[in-house]
Parts: structure tokens; C-alpha cells; sequence
């Protein structure tokens, strides 16, 4: 059988070029970048050595005689403007790749099956839409060339939101461990991930790592307010909370939705430890914010309940940005 063939999106990013060089064992990749003037070296814990797949800019990916059978979308949120960009260049082609979405939050899934239903009409039938969360810290340093740094295994949950028929031979050939949901399921596997995310932004927001966030009483007041505005607005929603492995967001949400502040206050080295293990030290990253805590507030108009805690990160982590 043919190793399938993947355009990834966003290489030169660090979701993209992580993927791009974990698939690269697995299917023949073709990476797409707006930034084709540095070289991309890959760092997973030992030497730095170059970005095994070919790169090319957004402008010429279809005119090198590669047809992808995915398309794998590594850019940040929001989705729609890409979307229409490349599948409309696809449709011109008379090719209808899957799709994978990798963004964080809860809307890229949904904006994606709006956008395409609008470009492709019927010919959405004939792809499938891959919903991914991807559990690994990934950092990224720029100078003469890009570096992207991550440890393996590859931990993702995913979900096929659209079409039918199983992709986890992708992932299980490229050596990713992972968690497979049914489609009924990833709404909540999406929810699940956002509470994850979520969990240290309020520090972050204040200059604070989690370590220092969750040691000073206030600020660990203000996380856990956070979390409980946005656990309200999931279940007002009709959603529910799932498990990761290494993450057991079930009952974490549960702890946090029972417990009044000073009896949780007397676990939070408890908390730290498991976000701060999963994250490998790490820093925030807060350039998202509209697609975290905006979600959150998003989600409390939606479903009646008010957010006021994850309004003042917003406007916090905003005016932090500005500077």
C-alpha cells in the first residue's frame, strides 16, 4: 500500500512542524508555510537536525504535482479564511482531501463543517473531518533558524466529526499513542481538553507561573473560580467531562465543582504537580486567549450563566499583550 499523502499546514509553527516530522515516518509529507526563508530544525531532547520533509509557500503547493489525500491544518484559530483558501484551490482540482484539525478550544470543529459545507456543497460527502487534541508541550525558538523542541511519544485524543471510516491507522503507523472517541463523544473530548488548557492562564495572565500561582491564595482563588464558571457553563450547555490518560479531568472537575476554595486550597500542590508534569516546565502561552477563556464566556452567554472571572483574565491577559 501507498504511504498516504499529507500537506500539513502551519510548518514553521510549532503544532506544524511537530507533526510534519512524527508523520514523515508514516505517510510522504508536504509542508506549507508562509515563512520559507529559514531553515527548521527539529530538537527532541538530544541534537538538533533538519525538518525531514519538503517545504514549500502557501502560493505553490498544488502547481508541484502533489495531490494530498490530507490535508492536516496546523494554524491557530479561526479556521474559516484557511479553510476557504485551500479547498477552494481543491475543488478547483477536483480533489477532496480529509481533513485535520488540531486548533485549540472548542469551535475550530464546527467553523470547519460551516465552511466547507459552503464550499464543497455535497462534495462534503466525500472527506472526512478529523477532530485531534494534542496533549505534548511544544516549544519554539527563532533566530538564524527555527527550532522546535518536544519530547515522544506523540499523546493526541481524536475523533472523526465528519464522514465515515477509521483513521487511526495513520496515527498507530506513526507511533502515536492514542485515545480514540466516537463522534458523540468529541464535543466532550473537546470540553475535556479546554479544561486542561484553561488551568494556569489566570496565573499566567498575572506573570505567574503555576508553581507561584498556586501558592499565593488569591491568585489560586481566582484559577479556581475560573474553572468552576467554566465547568457550570459546560454542564448548563449539556456537556460532560471525559478521562485522558494522565489526566484524570473527571475527577478533577468533580473536586472542583464540591469543594469549597479552602479545602481545595489545601491540595493545590496536588494540582500543580499534574499540570506542571504534563506540561515539562513550559510557559503559558496566551496569544489564544480569545479561543480559551473567550470560549468560556462565549459558552456562559450561551447557556445562562455568568462568567465575570474569565472577563477579568480576558481583559488582563489583553492589556498584558499590548505592552
Amino acid at each position: 500500500m501507498e504511504d498516504k499523502k499529507i500537506a500539513v499546514i502551519g510548518v514553521g509553527g510549532r503544532t506544524g512542524t511537530m507533526f510534519a516530522q512524527e508523520l514523515s515516518t508514516s505517510a510522504e509529507i508536504l509542508g506549507i508555510t508562509r515563512n520559507i526563508d529559514k531553515k527548521v530544525m527539529i530538537n527532541k531532547g538530544k541534537e538538533s537536525f533538519p525538518l525531514n520533509c519538503r517545504i514549500i509557500s502557501d502560493e505553490d503547493w498544488l502547481s508541484n504535482n502533489f495531490l494530498p489525500d490530507i490535508i492536516f491544518l496546523s494554524t491557530k484559530n479561526p479556521v474559516a479564511s484557511t479553510l476557504k483558501y485551500y479547498y477552494q484551490k481543491c475543488k478547483e482540482k477536483n480533489i477532496f482531501p480529509d481533513l485535520v484539525l488540531s486548533q485549540n478550544g472548542i469551535q475550530a470543529g464546527q467553523e470547519a463543517i460551516e465552511t466547507l459545507k459552503e464550499i464543497l456543497g455535497a462534495d462534503l460527502n466525500k472527506i472526512r473531518i478529523v477532530r485531534v487534541s494534542l496533549f505534548n508541550p511544544i516549544d519554539r525558538q527563532e533566530e538564524d533558524t527555527i527550532e522546535v523542541n518536544y519530547s515522544l511519544p506523540i499523546r493526541i485524543s481524536f475523533g472523526v466529526i465528519w464522514g465515515m471510516g477509521d483513521f487511526s491507522d495513520l496515527f498507530q503507523k506513526a507511533g502515536f499513542c492514542f485515545t480514540e472517541f466516537p463522534r458523540e463523544q468529541v464535543k466532550n473530548m473537546e470540553f475535556s481538553k479546554l479544561f486542561l488548557n484553561l488551568i494556569g492562564i489566570a496565573s499566567a495572565s498575572q506573570g505567574l507561573s503555576i508553581k507561584e500561582g498556586f501558592e499565593n491564595r488569591e491568585s489560586f482563588k481566582e484559577e479556581v473560580g475560573s474553572l468552576k464558571e467554566y465547568i457550570e457553563s459546560v454542564k448548563a450547555s449539556g456537556g460532560q467531562f471525559v478521562n485522558f490518560p494522565r489526566y484524570p479531568v473527571k475527577l478533577l472537575t468533580w473536586f472542583i465543582s464540591v469543594l469549597p476554595i479552602e479545602i481545595l486550597f489545601l491540595f493545590r500542590r496536588f494540582f500543580a504537580k499534574i499540570i506542571y508534569a504534563g506540561r515539562e516546565g513550559k510557559p503559558k502561552d496566551l496569544s489564544e486567549i480569545n479561543y480559551y477563556n473567550g470560549a468560556v464566556v462565549d459558552l456562559g452567554e450561551k447557556s445562562g450563566i455568568m462568567v465575570p472571572i474569565n472577563k477579568i483574565i480576558i481583559n488582563r491577559t489583553l492589556e498584558q499583550i499590548k505592552k
